[in-house]
């Protein structure tokens, strides 16, 4: 098994046995900004453990091992407050989702090689708490997804009843090739937690004799360091950081180069400008650009290097590489000879040559967690015995006589519920733009109590997949609660 021991080889056989499924679409990139969420954790958080630091330290070689669904909800997971990178990376497990078509195919050849007569067997492979073993490759990656289809489904005669222990003993292997032995014992301990152990928001301070009292620098294992180099890097008695690749410990804080990650404008080396001048034009962390070496009649319109003559000429349409354009199409939108822009998923050209979106494209309203009091409306604790609630969200929306709701799943005995689902799929932009609702209730055994909630009021500008938040405010009845969510493409 490589580099895997034989205990951790064990590990990954349990994980695949407690992994559970949960909705998810398109989440992008997750190893870069679940990397940006596990480093600014490591300075918040006081006694990280050894594979809080490790995993923090190796995140950009996560998603080489597990699924992009997986490492967004852990990054969400993170940003609610919990504390402990492994911690998080447990809770995200029923986040996870087949989004890959290495996924897809896997499915596809157990159906059809090792189950044959299983009716529904592609719809069931994944599924939550099903009798097929698809949620043994669930948490992994596209690559160890493949390995497992090239070898554990070629053999119609045993497929079927020694799938799990060739899956385990796949994962086990590809994940001892692709990651530092440390870094794959601390992502099975991960998939292995239960996500209940981390300190959140409303838990109760830890103990540390290393404190900002008595350490200018960074704290390991309650120990003060100095916190100027990238093995121990940080200010203030924060954990100490461990910077990773290009990084360097600049004034307490691992920072990456200027790039996509951190750089909307354009990078002078590893300085962030706006990108819209003709001596640094550009966008999306690139490396600026001098449009005048393009040409002297080159200009930076939108982050765009254009001809200068067709911006002089275009008055009514926008200018690409290729001269002017009509201006009216949403791969190309814009007009008095500015640079056209893609106004991308979900967007058309208006008639004003301007982006706007599509009242008719279709999104998810994604649930990443909320913040609910401790007390009810009255004072007194959710629960007769003093405990916290026990929180579900029901999502709505409508207009006119179409009108949609979705519910979450039951997070127990947290003010700070970590659902990462997506109770409306597939939903008209306008008839989220007209009304998005959601309730948060506390179940109970006999009735549920009613925590809180209200109408989120949306705007263009949100449907871009950023993580938003919106705070519900108290009335009669009900207590104050904040919910953040995204408003993503399918």
């Amino acid at each position: 098994m490589s580099c895997l021991t034989l205990a951790r080889a064990a590990a990954l056989a349990v994980v695949g046995l407690v992994v559970g499924v949960a909705c998810t679409s398109d989440p992008g990139s997750g190893g870069a900004t679940f990397c940006g969420a596990a480093r600014t954790a490591a300075t918040k958080c006081k006694e990280p453990t050894d594979c809080d630091q490790a995993l923090a330290a190796s995140c950009t070689s996560l998603d080489k091992a597990l699924s992009p669904s997986i490492l967004e909800a852990a990054r969400d997971c993170l940003e609610s407050g919990v504390c402990g990178t492994q911690n998080c990376l447990g809770r995200a497990q029923k986040a996870a989702s087949p989004s890959s078509k290495a996924h897809r195919d896997l499915a596809e050849s157990y159906c059809t090689f090792c189950a044959p007569d299983v009716a529904n067997c592609e719809d069931q492979f994944y599924a939550k708490k099903g009798k097929l073993p698809g949620t043994l490759v669930l948490p992994y990656s596209a690559d160890v997804a493949a390995a497992v289809d090239a070898e554990c489904t070629g053999d119609r005669d045993t497929c079927r009843s020694g799938f799990a222990a060739c899956a385990n003993a796949t994962i086990a292997r590809v994940l001892g090739e692709t990651l530092d032995a440390d870094i794959a014992d601390c992502v099975a301990g991960s998939l292995l937690r239960d996500g209940d152990n981390g300190t959140g928001p409303g838990g109760g301070p830890q103990v540390a004799t290393c404190t900002p009292a008595n350490c200018d620098g960074c704290c390991r294992d309650d120990k003060c360091e100095q916190g100027t180099t990238e093995a121990s890097c940080g200010i203030g008695a924060a954990a100490c950081e461990t910077c990773s690749g290009e990084q360097k410990c600049t004034e307490g804080r691992c920072k990456e180069p200027c790039g996509p990650n951190n750089c909307k404008g354009c990078c002078d080396g590893d300085t962030c400008l706006p990108g819209t001048a003709k001596d640094s034009c550009g966008g999306e962390g690139g490396a600026c650009r001098s449009c005048t070496t393009q040409g002297a009649s080159f200009v930076c319109s939108n982050q765009t290097c254009i001809d200068g003559s067709c911006q002089a000429t275009c008055v009514n349409g926008c200018c690409s590489s290729t001269g002017c354009q009509p201006g009216n199409t949403a791969s190309a939108c814009g007009t008095g000879g500015e640079a056209c822009i893609d106004c991308g998923y979900g967007r058309t050209c208006s008639a004003a040559k301007a982006c706007a979106i599509d009242p008719n494209a279709l999104w998810d309203v994604y649930v990443s967690f909320a913040v609910v009091p401790d007390k009810n409306a009255s004072g007194a604790s959710w629960d007769v015995l003093g405990g916290a609630p026990d929180p579900y969200l029901v999502a709505y929306s409508s207009l006119g006589a179409s009108s949609h709701s979705g519910q979450t799943s039951v997070q127990n005995d947290t003010t700070v519920p970590f659902w990462a689902e997506v109770p409306l799929k597939g939903i008209k932009a306008s008839e989220l733009l007209n009304n998005l609702s959601f309730d948060i209730w506390d179940e109970d055994v006999d009735f549920d109590d009613y925590i809180g909630g209200c109408k989120i009021p949306l705007t263009a500008a949100m449907f871009d997949g950023s993580l938003q938040s919106h705070v519900c405010p108290a009335s009669a009845g009900r207590v104050s609660v904040e919910l953040y969510y995204r408003i993503r493409k399918p």
